[in-house]
C-alpha cells in the first residue's frame, strides 16, 4: 500500500524494486506504519533505511519489536532482496529487522549495517545470526552516531 492524499492505496508500489526510506529514527510508533508500507512491495530487490543521528535519542521508544514480530509479518519482498542498507538509530528494532532479514532473505547478496561508536554488540549479535544465504555482510562504523555530547560538538 502507499499513501496518495493521505489514503493508503494497495498496489501502488508493487512494481517497486528500489526503495530508500529516511526514518528520523526506528521509533515504536513508526515500524507499524513501515510495515504497511512493506506490505504492498512484493518485487523490492533493493532497500534503504536510512535513519538521522540528531534524532538519537535515548528517551524515546525504539526496542518494542522483536524477531518474532518481523516473521509474523510475512513480508512478500523479503525472498526477493538483494541489497539492504540500514541505518541503525538507537534501540533494538533496526537491529531485529536486520537480524529477520539475514534469517529469512535468501537472495540477500550484501546487507551494510551502519552503526555508532557504541553499538559495537550489534556486530556480535548479528554475525551469530543465522543467514540463509551466503551474504556479505559490512558493518560501517559513523562517528556522528555517537552520544548527545559528541553530536554537539
Amino acid at each position: 500500500m502507499a499513501l496518495l492524499n493521505g489514503v493508503f492505496v494497495p498496489g501502488l508500489l508493487k512494481n517497486v524494486c528500489y526503495l530508500s526510506v529516511h526514518i528520523g529514527s526506528f521509533l515504536d510508533i513508526l515500524v507499524p506504519e513501515m510495515v504497511s508500507m512493506f506490505g504492498g512491495t512484493c518485487n523490492l530487490r533493493t532497500l534503504e533505511i536510512k535513519s538521522d543521528p540528531q534524532f538519537l535519542d535515548l528517551k524515546t521508544d525504539c526496542s518494542g519489536y522483536n524477531m518474532g514480530y518481523w516473521r509474523l509479518q510475512n513480508l512478500a519482498f523479503i525472498p526477493h532482496l538483494k541489497e539492504v542498507t540500514i541505518e541503525l538509530s538507537n534501540g533494538s528494532n533496526g537491529i531485529e529487522l536486520a537480524a529477520y532479514m539475514l534469517e529469512y532473505a535468501q537472495n540477500l547478496k550484501k546487507m551494510v549495517i551502519v552503526h555508532s561508536p557504541q553499538q559495537c554488540s550489534v556486530i556480535r549479535k548479528l554475525n551469530k545470526s543465522k543467514r540463509i544465504s551466503s551474504a556479505t555482510v559490512v558493518f560501517q562504523e559513523d562517528q556522528q552516531r555517537g552520544n548527545k555530547k559528541q553530536r554537539l560538538r
